[in-house]
């Protein structure tokens, strides 16, 4: 039986220390002691401090800002009233009794990664590891890969050696299940089901089959919930619900246009200068050629009618290339925390409700 890969023990206790040396720094702030100068500067008692695109975008949810509508107001209005409103919702926010925030800074470089709107919702990197270790000796899991990054995210991706499984009628499609353990200054402490596909070792983050699990606290109540929540997952061998199903539905469903549109945007910067390349594994720039060769052009092409572009390659065939992509060395660089997040669209593409092709129906007209 094919094997995948794991890190050794040294490796981990390095990662350990490393993520755990790169804890976040967390402090709580009055409303009234902070200011937005732009989406990239944050006025910290006077002191400017800049801040990610992410903090911002947590800063504006916290005040009542949606983020669909912030985009249409700053292109219609420009960022100088982006500036005033944010400044007048944060007020506002504040004179309704939310007095304080909690920002996140990054320990490398003391930018502002997260702002949280309660520091109950803020879990340690030390508190993260002792929790995720636990577990992990638990139930027995390998860890395949273990991601920090120097604003204090992790991310340990671990499978189950006995709980291998495959799918009826179909070669080569065989799996280990398992959890993805992470911490970062946006989600906090989440648990998700983490699946490695062993014909070509992809992996692939699965947090979007409706099982995540977010910790929220280590009091008694909250940790039997989650052991068990984690236990209900082990009995079933780490195999997501509708797993199968979903499976099954991807590879007899054509990926629309738009959904290998997402697929080939999220790896397109990674060979900007051999766009080619990619075509290994998102055939993206040769579908839309033969929508030109056919009359079609896709450039104009809006959203809702790529959804409708019905394509050569299959969802499931999509979201191969997507994990071979993140968990092969294909010669070109790419980060940890990048794989990580191709790893999770590819997830996120499989959960979809319904694939964009998945409900044409033949007409007899």
């Amino acid at each position: 039986m094919p094997k995948f890969n794991t890190i050794s023990a040294e490796e981990f206790s390095r990662k350990k220390k490393q993520s755990i040396d790169f804890q976040p720094i967390r402090k709580e702030m009055s409303m009234q002691d902070i200011d937005v100068v732009t989406d990239e500067l944050l006025r910290v008692n006077g002191h400017m401090v800049p801040m990610t695109s992410d903090a911002f975008k947590q800063l504006g949810k916290i005040v009542g800002l949606p983020v669909g509508f912030d985009k249409s107001f700053t292109d219609k209005f420009g960022t100088k009233a982006r500036q005033k409103l944010v400044n007048r919702l944060k007020s506002a926010t504040a004179a309704q009794g939310k007095h304080s925030v909690s920002l996140v800074l990054s320990p490398a470089d003391k930018k502002i990664v997260g702002v949280n709107k309660d520091p109950k919702d803020i879990i340690s990197n030390s508190a993260f590891m002792k929790t995720a270790e636990q577990l992990i000796d638990k139930y027995n899991l390998e860890v395949n890969d273990f991601t920090s990054r120097s604003d204090g995210a992790i991310t340990i991706n671990t499978s189950s050696p006995k709980n291998h499984w495959g799918i009826k009628g179909l070669n080569d499609e065989d799996f280990f299940g398992g959890v993805t353990f992470s911490n970062n200054p946006e989600d906090g402490f989440q648990i998700s089901p983490f699946l490695h596909r062993l014909v070509c070792a992809n992996g692939m983050i699965g947090k979007s089959f409706q099982e995540n699990l977010k910790v929220q606290s280590f009091d008694t109540r909250h940790m039997e919930h989650l052991f068990q929540q984690i236990n209900h997952l082990a009995e079933r061998g780490f195999r997501p619900e509708k797993f199968e199903e979903q499976v099954r539905q991807a590879i007899a469903t054509p990926a629309s246009l738009f959904e290998m549109e997402q697929a080939h945007n999220s790896i397109r910067d990674f060979a900007p200068n051999n766009l080619k390349s990619l075509e290994e594994w998102i055939p993206y720039n040769t579908t839309r050629l033969k929508y030109h060769d056919f009359g079609t052009d896709t450039i104009t092409m809006s959203k809702e009618r790529k959804k409708n572009a019905k394509t050569g390659t299959s969802v499931w065939e999509v979201i191969n290339g997507l994990t071979h992509f993140a968990t092969h060395d294909n010669g070109i660089r790419v980060d940890e925390s990048s794989r990580r997040n191709i790893q999770v669209l590819a997830g996120r593409i499989l959960a979809k409700p319904s694939y964009d092709m998945q409900n044409m129906v033949a007409s007899p007209f």
